[in-house]
């Protein structure tokens, strides 16, 4: 992989890639769909935490997880293998990478918190007081509890909020910073980061089309998520790792498109062990 490093693809490239992605995600429902609400359960326990900081971290680090994993399952549907938890769930490697870059995005949180997401956070709230949906205080006068522990609003807010966020700035980060191809390269071919981050920069500059189209795809997914009030948010999740996957894949490994559905793709060592069955 290193040996055959990025190569340029067509300007129209990104249309290639969203297409092929949709295909894998059609080619396997079932199990995106259960490895979705795997992560969704995942998501959902990050934000019962109380401790806000905390909360954002562990959610950052469920959607990047969540990213490798799909990631991970795009190639299995690829190759039209069983999707058990072996084949799919990262590993050591993936895990320490994805933990690392989650930790990145927080610190971006946090440096972003004060001049961008606290006064959203209190716009927020004032647009569902002036709707007549969150009152700040109780019939006591005490403090009612903020809008995202609401009941009614919560729900929406955690998927179109939390979760919707936290997918597509971490789309967003990989993508700005010239690291759109590192995770599928660490969990597919565990490469070493440090090298897997700077063949991911090199790859941008053989495609500057292609990465730029992405940037459209990303604005779309931001519209599908405002216009169904967030419910659709967790759905990127599956769509990303799938997108991601397909660009790797044609960027680094030379193919732009999936292999026929049916049989099972063997390896070229698993076919010198004999494993795909007699000659």
């Amino acid at each position: 992989m290193s040996a055959l490093g990025p190569r340029p693809t067509e300007p129209e490239a990104w249309q290639r890639w969203v297409r092929e992605a949709a295909g894998l995600l059609v080619r396997r429902p079932g199990a995106f769909l259960g490895y979705t609400a795997a992560v969704a359960a995942a998501l959902l326990a990050a934000h019962l935490v109380a401790w806000g900081a905390m909360r954002a971290l562990l959610t950052l680090l469920v959607v990047t997880v969540g990213l490798v994993l799909f990631v991970r399952l795009a190639l299995v549907a690829d190759y039209n293998r069983d999707a058990r938890p072996l084949y799919v769930v990262p590993g050591n490697l993936d895990s320490a990478v994805a933990i690392t870059v989650a930790a990145g995005l927080f610190a971006v949180f946090g440096a972003l918190s004060p001049a961008l997401f606290s006064p959203l956070a209190v716009s927020l709230e004032g647009a569902l007081t002036g709707l007549g949906l969150y009152e700040p205080r109780l019939e006591t006068g005490a403090p009612a509890a903020p809008p995202m522990r609401a009941l009614l609003i919560g729900p929406i807010f955690v998927a179109g909020g939390a979760w919707g966020t936290a997918t597509l700035g971490a789309a967003t980060a990989l993508l700005a910073f010239g690291q759109w191809f590192l995770l599928p390269m660490v969990a597919l071919h565990g490469a070493q980061p440090g090298m897997a981050m700077l063949m991911s920069v090199r790859a941008y500059a053989a495609n500057p089309p292609a990465m730029t189209g992405l940037v459209g795809v990303l604005l779309v997914a931001v519209a599908v998520v405002v216009l169904s009030l967030g419910w659709l948010a967790v759905f990127l999740l599956p769509c990303l790792g799938g997108l991601l996957y397909t660009a790797y894949r044609d960027v680094f490994l030379a193919r732009a498109y999936n292999h026929p559905p049916g049989t099972p793709v063997y390896t070229e060592a698993e076919r010198l062990d004999g494993l795909d069955g007699p000659a």
